[in-house]
């Protein structure tokens, strides 16, 4: 039997009246309608151009509502993180008699912060709202920004950075849920990767404008540079933060998003039904125990638990220990910052046309790997190729992006677990960088770091992590037998009674089992077992369904 319930429980009146008058749905698109060539070469950088124009009104209109609100949330997160960083070589370490220790452990409590926020805020969005939740937690990390500027003590910049990453911890396992739960898989990955990039496009605004700052704004009021910093940070983040009570959308079977009709919202969950995203269920006591049970639990959150970048992460400390000035100290670590958006869309864009999710997400490791093992070296290694070490391995910085988007695909069947998988994730992440840095990468060491060998450490936990993704495709791949999945139209492994497709079908009984019978002819090709020619049995089928 069909599953009927998650795309048409709302409004059913109007998918009605468009079933008799298909011209009156704002999104109807002519049959007869053909993509321009043109559009389908600029398609290959933005996959929008070549859809339909129905379509491509409604895309276009999530962009502009959620995505464009994301970026901008995202971009204060990437500022307000790490300012810090540049306060601290621009004279904040001077004013305030800071030592190496302590410029760690600055990112440490704020980890610590982080660590202990992310899963009771996952909880808590069971009953409360993303839109009211996250705008709320962004008001209230840009207060503790805002009064970092009055730091006399390192004392004081402990306390607001911990409740800076409590406040912090909700943003990405939440943005990530949400990311899925409204895009098909040929546009995720290019709007995960768009989402991610803003972080570098911030790192390196955030060096401008510290460079900035410290030039025009130093002992203005009496305030130094890098107080101006933390005081700029929180003016830019306060409204958009505030923002969000009317931006978010939430999902698609409960969004009440200012910027969407109601035959939008009908139009989103038939997309997603389409796609085999299932919609949001209530949280048990059972439920949450079961997700421990699982392989799946324990197989993807293994790449969390040994994703140590290393290379890269001190690069601006080398440069101070090489006597650049501190605008240079701002300045060249963006240079990074424009490899990683330029590397990052062009993996997004491979990963859309080819599908490639975890193969990509091991592709990006490979430069980390360049990185420490260069930097584990150090002596005898020049001062080019020590410069191109900290710099290479931002051709990988879209590494989680990649891994998010098979992440995305794999728990397309449980809403929360997209939520709970990264949640958990940043906890086990941010536990390892709470001590991580102070063995491994002690500022006192730097910046060679040979005291505990940290680069070579990050090196062999890239190789692991390798290991540790390819293990999640092979148990994806062993479910799948296991429980029978077939492939969709969009290539994605779902249950028997979500095969829908609405292209081809108007919903009556002989077409979805017409699409039915096409899914199960798919697994048997790809087993290997079909005694002859698979291609012709589904092109004959999907002819069957056109002239239905």
């Amino acid at each position: 039997m069909v599953n009927t319930k998650w795309p048409f429980t709302r409004n059913e009146v109007t998918m009605e009246m468009i079933k008799e008058d298909p011209t009156c749905d704002p999104y109807y698109d002519p049959p007869d309608w053909e993509c321009p060539k043109w559009r389908k070469v600029m398609s290959v950088f933005w996959e929008v151009i070549a859809k339909p124009p129905g379509e491509r009104k409604y895309v276009n209109k999530l962009d502009r509502g959620l995505l464009f609100y994301l970026m901008l949330s995202y971009t204060i997160k990437s500022l307000d993180q790490n300012n810090i960083n540049n306060a601290y070589v621009s004279g904040m370490k001077e004013d305030l008699n800071l030592n190496g220790d302590e410029y760690n452990l600055f990112k440490t409590l704020f980890n610590c912060g982080y660590l202990i926020g992310s899963v009771p805020s996952q909880i808590v969005l069971t009953w409360v709202r993303p839109s009211y939740m996250i705008p709320c937690c962004e008001a209230f990390w840009t207060i503790c920004v805002m009064l970092l500027s009055r730091a006399t003590s390192a004392k004081y910049v402990y306390i607001f950075r911990f409740f800076q990453g409590f406040a912090e911890s909700i943003c990405y396992p939440t943005m990530m849920m949400i990311i899925g739960s409204w895009y098909k898989p040929e546009e995720i990955a290019k709007r995960v990767i768009i989402w991610d990039m803003t972080w570098s496009m911030a790192s390196m605004f955030s060096g401008y404008l510290q460079a900035a700052v410290y030039t025009n704004l130093n002992g203005v009021g009496g305030y130094a540079g890098w107080q101006w910093l933390f005081l700029v940070d929180g003016c830019i983040s306060l409204p958009i933060g505030l923002a969000g009570f009317l931006c978010i959308p939430d999902f698609p079977d409960n969004t009440r998003a200012i910027y969407f009709t109601e035959r939008d919202i009908q139009y989103s969950m038939r997309r997603m039904a389409e796609v085999g995203k299932k919609g949001t269920q209530k949280m048990t006591v059972k439920r949450f125990v079961r997700f421990f049970t699982t392989w799946r639990f324990w197989a993807f959150i293994t790449p969390y638990s040994v994703y140590i970048t290393g290379a890269g992460d001190y690069f601006n400390l080398w440069l101070k220990t090489e006597n650049y000035s501190v605008k240079m100290i701002n300045y060249l670590p963006t240079i990074g910052n424009a490899v990683a958006l330029v590397c990052g869309y062009t993996l997004a864009i491979i990963s859309d046309l080819t599908q490639w999710r975890w193969q990509l997400a091991i592709f990006a490791l490979i430069p980390y790997m360049f990185g420490n093992l260069v930097l584990g070296i150090w002596d005898g290694v020049p001062f080019g190729l020590k410069f191109a070490a900290n710099i290479v391995p931002n051709i990988g910085s879209s590494f989680f992006s990649m891994f998010m988007a098979y992440v995305s695909e794999v728990f397309q069947d449980d809403t929360e677990m997209r939520g709970y998988l990264p949640a958990i994730g940043n906890v086990i992440w941010y536990a390892n960088y709470a001590w991580f840095p102070i063995v491994f990468f002690d500022a006192a060491d730097s910046p060679a770091f040979k005291k505990n060998r940290g680069y070579i450490v990050a090196f062999v936990l890239a190789v692991i992590n390798m290991g540790s993704i390819y293990t999640c495709h092979l148990g994806h791949m062993r479910e799948v037998k296991l429980k029978g999945l077939v492939k969709n139209k969009y290539g994605l492994f779902v249950e028997r009674e979500m095969l829908l497709d609405y292209d081809h079908s108007d919903g009556s009984a002989s077409q979805i089992d017409i699409a039915y019978e096409i899914g199960e002819k798919q697994a048997v090709a790809e087993s290997g077992s079909y005694e002859v020619d698979p291609s012709k049995d589904l092109e004959r089928d999907a002819d069957l369904i056109r002239t239905n």
